[in-house]
């Protein structure tokens, strides 16, 4: 089961495993909204934690894929202890980090004695020195002890995504969700998503685009969006002429198909796609 961290009514998945199943197997694809370590003061590229729609929490939650939890200490002040366990691991780490690098450059020295050795013996031919013995060992000795230390600054900055450290967390339901997804337009608006997922469709948030959603036929990272949905939940409110013009002209300039979804005599999802005429032979 999968933990989903909510946070002011967010959902956010921390796990890059995690994210990667839900993913690859459940067709979520939320939006990622963290700064990557390696491409910093840029927004092109996004890395965890990985927000999700209330509808795509819900549905996780509804199949048994995820289960949705509080943490009610997250904002609380550290302990004097958690404080120095966190130094603890961070000079753990600085440790590691030194002595892997230490290893690489005795690694490097060691494939390069043999032209150390022969620079020496060029350097003190220079000064008038021959038959010196040197010794590879001691020379490749007193390279390794020439090494300085690794300064902090040098070294890489663990960033974990995922809280490592043990926390109280309360399991919740779904009503914690905001926009709720349990009255009014949220209703409507996920009972509209999940039958949208059960078709098959990768769904994303459509806002960008002057609608709920947008429809890929596969992962957002190989196709582009095919349809864009916006859902109509309050028969008592009319749809606009205006508006329906605009949102059919808006699919064709960013060519997508427009789609109207509603709720048909019968209390079932259904759906209406607007299509220009073709005017040229009028």
């Amino acid at each position: 089961m999968i933990p989903l961290y909510v946070e002011n009514g967010k959902a956010y998945v921390w796990n890059s495993a995690d994210w990667y199943i839900l993913r690859k197997s459940h067709r979520i694809c939320g939006a990622l909204i963290g700064s990557l370590p390696s491409f910093p003061r840029q927004n092109d590229f996004l890395g965890l934690p990985m927000a999700l729609l209330p509808e795509e929490s819900a549905l996780l939650v509804e199949k048994g894929i995820c289960k949705l939890f509080e943490l009610p200490g997250l904002l609380k002040k550290p302990l004097d202890l958690e404080k120095q366990n966190i130094k603890d691991l961070e000079q753990k780490i600085e440790e590691e980090q030194s002595e892997a690098l230490k290893k690489r450059k005795i690694e490097q020295l060691s494939h390069k004695i043999d032209i150390i050795v022969a620079g020496k013996k060029q350097k003190l031919l220079s000064k008038g020195i021959a038959d010196v013995e040197l010794d590879k060992n001691t020379l490749l000795q007193e390279e390794i002890n020439k090494l300085p230390e690794i300064a902090s600054a040098h070294l890489l900055v663990h960033l974990p995504t995922e809280e490592y450290m043990h926390r109280e967390k309360n399991e919740v339901g779904i009503g914690v969700l905001k926009p709720s997804v349990l009255e009014g337009e949220g209703t409507a608006r996920y009972t509209i998503f999940k039958d949208l997922w059960e078709k098959g469709f990768h769904i994303t948030d459509g806002s960008k685009f002057g609608s709920h959603y947008l429809l890929y036929p596969g992962d957002p990272v190989k196709f582009h969006a095919t349809y864009m949905v916006q859902c109509v939940y309050d028969e008592t409110t009319p749809f606009q002429p205006t508006n329906l013009v605009a949102f059919g002209r808006l699919s064709v300039a960013v060519n997508k198909l427009a789609v109207i979804a509603f709720f048909n005599i019968y209390g079932r999802v259904d759906y209406q796609t607007i299509q220009w005429h073709d005017s040229s032979h009028i």
